[in-house]
Order: C-alpha cells, then structure tokens, then sequence
C-alpha cells in the first residue's frame, strides 16, 4: 500500500493527550478501556488548537541568572490550617451538624397555653406534652387562641 501521514505527537502533546484520556474517561465511564483510548483519541483529533491548550502541561521554569527558581507546587487537596483557625472552623461545622435545626419561632399566646397545658398535664413526659399541646392548639378556634393572647401583655417579666 502506502506510507500514511501521521505525524507522531511529541512529548508535550502526548502528554495532553493523557491528560484529555483521563478526563475522558471519567465521562465516558460505561465504555470499555480499548473503546475509550479509540473513541478519545478520535476526539482528540478534532479538538481545536486553542481546545488542547487547555489540557498542556506547563513545564516547571527554570531560574535564568540570578533570578528565582520557580517550581509549581504540587496539588494538595486541603490547605494546611493557619494558626489553627481552620480546624477551628471545621469543628464548629460538625458540632453545627449534630445540633438540632432551629426551632421556628412560637407566638407568646401558644406558650401561654402550654403553660397552661403544662399545669394540668404534669404527669406526662416534655416530649409528649408538647405533641398533645400542640394538637390541641391546632383545634382551638381562633377566639380561643386570642383569649391567651390577651394574657400576654399581662405576663411579662419584671427587671
């Protein structure tokens, strides 16, 4: 037959088209290994020029006379913690977890009732007290409900 006209790729390019079979793959995850090196490089090649820059991998520079060495620095996937503050805060992230969400926020006539509720019902435990308190507050009708909210201007505390 005849010679074709590939032109090998060099080191640099190679090792973008690794870079790109990696992030294929990830994608591409249900294909087997042989179909995703074929069907990637095959993408590969119809990637534009500005398109495979983006999957370069930037030499490490080299210091010229007098100037600094600039090396890349390896990938770490958390930072190291400055003076202890991010530990700090990811503590607080797990204790804010573990607690309870916020209660919403009860009208004053709702815990005059409970109050109330709470008198005649001592003998019941606090969880179950407020499970009944609350279905019968739910059933009360709205004249009900306003006469403990004229209770609570009478209530308030002394300083």
């Amino acid at each position: 037959m005849g010679a074709t006209r590939v032109r090998p790729y060099s080191e640099a390019e190679s090792k973008a088209l690794k870079k790109f079979l990696r992030s294929y793959k990830r994608y591409h995850a249900g294909m087997d290994e042989e179909e995703v090196r074929r069907s990637g490089e095959n993408a590969w090649g119809k990637l534009l020029p500005q398109q495979k820059k983006h999957f370069e991998v930037r030499p490490k520079t080299i210091a010229v006379k007098g100037k600094s060495i600039v090396k890349r620095k390896p990938a770490t996937k958390q930072k190291k913690a400055v003076c202890g503050m991010r530990s700090q805060a990811k503590k607080k992230a797990m204790t804010r977890a573990r607690t309870a969400p916020p209660s919403p926020m009860m009208s004053t006539a709702f815990i005059n009732f409970l109050r109330e509720h709470q008198k005649q019902n001592a003998h019941l435990t606090v969880k179950k007290r407020l499970q009944k308190g609350a279905v019968l507050w739910s059933k009360l009708t709205k004249q009900q409900k306003d006469q403990y909210r004229t209770m609570a201007p009478k209530r308030r505390r002394k300083n």
